[in-house]
């Protein structure tokens, strides 16, 4: 790797990691928010929002990478133009097109990355998120939990209390009546219980009984046995309830691989269409493939105009790959809905978003110092005072 070539990398590389760094925390922060208030509502432990963020960072990192290398790239032309770095490595001779290289380089290596976290990372994390908002749901029990009402809600066990109170943690007037898979059956009553998170197993309950007794019997009724105790521990596994009957992973389209997406595309599975599998499909592919085409976007972008503002470019740049995504989002519900083929709804915008780059980082290498957007606000200028020249102040001709 020769000298210009790690010299425009440094440059890069550290807003890329900074954008990529900024944009995790924020937007973490911002669901960790949600999320605590959510458990906060339903009772649930603190570690349980650190694993839904932790299954989340694919899905946001695989927002962040494209917008941080743009950035990261226009910062860096930015400050090789500003600087008048760029003059002086055109003075020996060296182009824009040399210095693509190394940006095209570095855009392969996001592309493998975003294709291991697009197309493989997002569909598992997807769904381990999922399960654990369901699990959380289901297995916080307090709120669904009334007095005097029966709750059927931990599998083979029904509850009634009399009162509780702490947030659903102290039970008085506890009754239980627990179904064991041999058809064993065990009444308990107590004065009180205290409710404690389980060490042993993450999504489980330890129920801590005092001051009550226990009637348990045979399947056929015929054999009891009567127990009283003054401490007694009741283990309320809310695994084995209905967190078992989550949906397996594959029923929702954007849990699957891509090779998974790739081999069901002709024979998907039930719930789920050839127009659904098409969109998500295509949908990951052009997003991965048009990371390819931001440094011809970004090095044009990054030209700084003596006349203008440095945060023209950013801000125009930063338009377009919003503009990009939500045409996308649109063609893949077009696709998705059959309305519209991928070739059109998906791979079009694409060519168009690809063509765009191509046109300004021509202009711009056949016209050092041109930038695309300099050159349209002049334009519009132009425009603008060749319209008040003809029409004067007071909307009549001049």
């Amino acid at each position: 790797m020769k000298t210009i070539d790690r010299y425009v990398l440094t440059k890069t590389l550290g807003p890329l990691f900074a954008c990529i760094a900024i944009a995790l925390i924020a937007m973490l922060l911002e669901r960790m928010l949600r999320l605590l208030d959510f458990m906060l509502d339903k009772g649930g432990p603190f570690y349980l929002v650190l694993k839904m963020l932790a299954n989340l960072i694919p899905h946001y990192l695989g927002l962040a990478i494209p917008a941080a290398f743009f950035v990261g790239m226009l910062l860096a032309v930015m400050r090789l133009s500003g600087d008048s770095e760029l003059d002086a490595i055109h003075a020996m001779g060296v182009g824009l097109r040399r210095l693509l290289l190394p940006l095209v380089g570095l855009a392969v290596v996001l592309l493998i990355a975003t294709a291991i976290v697009i197309g493989i990372l997002q569909p598992y994390t997807r769904y381990a998120y999922r399960a654990l908002v369901y699990t959380a749901t289901h297995t916080v029990w307090n709120s669904a939990l009334e007095r005097g009402t029966f709750f059927t809600g931990l599998g083979n066990i029904t509850i009634i209390v009399d009162d509780i109170a702490d947030g659903g943690r102290k039970l008085k007037g506890i009754f239980l009546h627990r179904i064991e898979d041999d058809g064993t059956t065990t009444t308990t009553s107590a004065e009180e219980g205290q409710l404690f998170r389980s060490k042993n197993k993450a999504f489980s309950l330890d129920l801590s009984l005092i001051n009550g007794s226990s009637i348990q019997c045979n399947s056929k009724g015929e054999h009891c046995m009567v127990l009283t105790f003054g401490k007694s521990d009741v283990p309320l596994d809310m695994a084995d309830g209905p967190v078992s009957r989550i949906t397996p992973r594959g029923e929702v389209v954007k849990e699957l691989t891509l090779p998974e997406l790739w081999q069901l595309r002709h024979d998907p599975p039930t719930g789920l269409t050839r127009a659904m599998i098409a969109a998500e499909l295509n949908s990951r592919l052009v997003r991965i493939v048009s990371l390819l085409f931001l440094p011809l976007l970004a090095v044009p972008l990054g030209i700084v105009s003596r006349r203008a503002r440095r945060s023209v470019g950013v801000v125009v740049g930063l338009v377009l790959l919003i503009l990009f995504h939500n045409v996308l989002r649109f063609g893949e519900s077009m696709v998705e809905t059959g309305a519209l083929p991928p070739i059109i709804g998906l791979w079009l915008p694409g060519a168009i978003f690809a063509g765009i780059g191509a046109w300004a980082f021509h202009m711009t290498s056949k016209r050092p110092g041109y930038n695309p957007v300099s050159a349209t606000l002049d334009r519009a200028s132009d425009l603008v005072d060749a319209v008040r020249r003809r029409f004067g102040r007071g909307g009549q001709p001049a």
